[in-house]
């Protein structure tokens, strides 16, 4: 089933207005189109792609991510 516009807009309702500028950073990423990556961005991915294949990965709380995306707020 696709999920319509309006479906959206009532989860959008539900969000505490606490939340709703991450709410709003998270639909801005979505916004932005998307371009071919760059010499340096597939340079840090086949790099990242590597330490993954040798073990060599980091863990992160929920909590560090958001601090990390989204800023202090």
């Amino acid at each position: 089933m696709a999920i319509r516009r309006e479906d959206v807009y009532k989860l959008i309702d539900k969000v505490p207005d606490e939340k709703l500028s991450d709410l709003v950073k998270l639909i801005k990423l979505l916004a932005v189109p998307e371009e071919d990556a760059t010499a340096d961005e597939i340079r840090a991915i086949k790099e990242a792609s590597n330490e993954y294949k040798n073990g060599e990965t980091h863990s992160y709380s929920i909590d560090e991510l958001r601090k990390e995306f989204l800023g202090n707020e």
